[in-house]
């Protein structure tokens, strides 16, 4: 059973959340960005994945090497400052090369702006809590997973209600997972929910707003 649960934790690891968020959007929403072409959308994925994902872990590992940590699970509160603000910095880089009035080549996207900008969130109000008490990242990422595949069933032209549900359950196991792995306690996996969700929540619903 321990082993089913470390394999949850790494397939689910939170720098991945992202990447899961953003191939959500670009499959759950064809027409927005069909005019694209499948190509854009690749090179979209890529460019989350890199920055969410490689950038902050090829940053970890040096961190080990130079034994600034113990190990890439930062499993202590102190350990976890400087890999916050790290993964901080790569995630507002990321929001950063999506917000629709940046001049690029690469056409910006205006939804997975918003979902790096509410993962942005996330991570800041962790690095806040960490301060005072450890939370469950794998809970941050699965609450805003949670929290954007709700907010996609406003977008999608799909009907997104299994995929809603499937989600809850999949944020549950992961959950699950964590306390199997005895890495968190319940109240920090809960925490964890609730910071991610709501990063996608004011993303979303309060800050659009506020952004021309």
């Amino acid at each position: 059973m321990r082993l089913i649960a470390k394999l949850i934790s790494v397939l689910f690891h939170p720098l991945l959340f992202p990447s899961y968020g953003a191939m959500l959007i670009v499959a759950t929403n064809p027409n927005m960005f069909g005019r694209f072409g499948e190509r854009l959308h690749i090179v979209w994925l890529i460019i989350v994945f890199a920055l969410t994902f490689i950038f902050p872990v090829v940053w970890m590992l040096m961190m080990k090497k130079l034994e600034m940590i113990e190990s890439l699970e930062v499993s202590t509160a102190k350990e976890r400052i400087v890999p916050f603000i790290a993964t901080a910095t790569f995630y507002l880089w990321c929001t950063w090369m999506f917000k629709p009035s940046v001049t690029m080549k690469i056409p910006p996207n205006q939804l997975i702006f918003y979902m790096m900008l509410g993962a942005s969130l996330g991570v800041f109000i962790s690095f806040i809590i960490n301060i005072y008490s450890k939370v469950s990242l794998h809970g941050v990422g699965a609450g805003a997973l949670v929290g954007l595949v709700l907010v996609m069933t406003r977008y999608s032209t799909f009907d997104l209600r299994v995929v809603f549900v499937c989600t809850i359950l999949l944020s549950g196991i992961i959950g699950t997972a964590r306390l199997l792995l005895d890495a968190h306690t319940p109240r920090q996996v809960f925490m964890g929910y609730m910071v991610g969700f709501t990063g996608q929540f004011i993303a979303y619903s309060l800050l659009p707003h506020l952004i021309d």
